[in-house]
Order: C-alpha cells, then sequence, then structure tokens
C-alpha cells in the first residue's frame, strides 16, 4: 500500500497561507508551481483537500483578494440567493464583475469596495463588523453601517392567518421554528406552511412599522 509522502514545514506553511484567499483551482496551481520549484514531493488537487480539512482550514476563497458568491452570503449572515440577485442587475454585474472557476463565481474584494462606495445602500441593513469581513476596511464598513440601517429592497412577509409582518423570510422562520426555505418555497407556491398550518405573503408596499 503506498504511502503519501510527509508534508514538509515550508510546503504546509504556504498551501496555510493561499487556504480561504484564492479560488481553489489557483490555489492548486500556486502550489504545484511552487513545489516544482522548491523540489517538493508533488501533491494531488485530493492530497491539498485532505490537508487543508484536516488543518481546518477552507478550500474555497473567504478572505483576501476575491470571495466566492457563497462565501459573501456567509459573512453578511444573508441568504445565498440576495448575493445571486445583484447578479442579475445590469448596473450591480458591472460593479462586480463576477468571474466563474468551475460552477463558482468569483468576486474581487476591490469590487465589492466600489460597490460600498458607489452603491452602499446595496449593502445596507448590516453591521458594521459583518461588512469589515466583506470589505476588509473598517473605516468604510462603518461608513456604510452608520448611513444605511435598514436592508436595500422590501424583504418583509405577512401572515395571512394573524396579520403580523416580520422583516424577512428567516425572521419569520425563526419565530415559528422552522426552515427559511420551508417558508419562501411555500410563498412562492401559494400554500400554507404545511408544519404550521400558516400562510406567508411577501410585502411589496412600503409600510410604517414591521414586527422584529
Amino acid at each position: 500500500m503506498s504511502q503519501y509522502p510527509a508534508w514538509l514545514p515550508a510546503e504546509a506553511d504556504y498551501l496555510n497561507s493561499l487556504a480561504g484567499d484564492v479560488p481553489f483551482a489557483e490555489l492548486v496551481e500556486r502550489f504545484q508551481r511552487r513545489a516544482a520549484a522548491e523540489g517538493w514531493p508533488q501533491r494531488s488537487e485530493k492530497a491539498l483537500i485532505m490537508r487543508l480539512n484536516r488543518s481546518g482550514l477552507q478550500a474555497s476563497a473567504r478572505t483576501g483578494a476575491v470571495v466566492t458568491t457563497g462565501g459573501i452570503a456567509e459573512l453578511l449572515g444573508c441568504p445565498a440567493t440576495r448575493v445571486e440577485s445583484w447578479l442579475r442587475r445590469p448596473k450591480l454585474a458591472a460593479i462586480l464583475q463576477p468571474r466563474w472557476v468551475g460552477r463558482v463565481r468569483y468576486i474581487k474584494r476591490s469590487s465589492l469596495q466600489r460597490l460600498a462606495r458607489e452603491m452602499p445602500r446595496v449593502l445596507g441593513g448590516y453591521d458594521a463588523d459583518a461588512l469589515f469581513a466583506l470589505l476588509e476596511d473598517r473605516t468604510l464598513a462603518e461608513a456604510v453601517a452608520s448611513q444605511y440601517r435598514r436592508p436595500c429592497g422590501d424583504w418583509r412577509v405577512r401572515c395571512v392567518e394573524t396579520g403580523r409582518v416580520y422583516r424577512s423570510c428567516g425572521a419569520a422562520a425563526a419565530a415559528h421554528h422552522v426552515t427559511q426555505a420551508a417558508i419562501s418555497l411555500a410563498i412562492r407556491q401559494r400554500r400554507p406552511v404545511v408544519a404550521l398550518g400558516l400562510t406567508f405573503e411577501a410585502l411589496r408596499q412600503p409600510q410604517q412599522t414591521a414586527a422584529a
């Protein structure tokens, strides 16, 4: 049975420096190029993933120069569908300029910073810490968070039976101890949430107040 060569401290350190910072395809390319130059053992993609997993590190980008659309949602604590909706708006897509790598879309951190400067309302409703994790610019994050305290767009939903209004599907789901997907799917299909026996509808017209 073949045995993988033990990891050298230098190659492990270099892999750790790339983890979460660049798209995985670029991570593999950079690592293998450096390995050839340094005379390190050749490592397959599977070997790199296994090493990252054992180290508790991300194979996909979450920090550094680029971030995935899923990573953006994770950092902001919002549904991935909200980030995907940005890319369907031509003006936002022109600013963000997403790049496909396989089936994953990557967005430059500099493009997100440009979004915060040119269309900050899109990032409204998130706290300064979440925005700092996304933008990696504390001054810009605090400026957006203080000026735009409410989220862009009308994400509120109303329970038809009780009349209660929630600020989002996520808030309604948390209040009723079901998943956000259960409520959003029921809204799209115009039917009650089976587990609750309650019907929800999306609100699109401005109202004065909404329940937390």
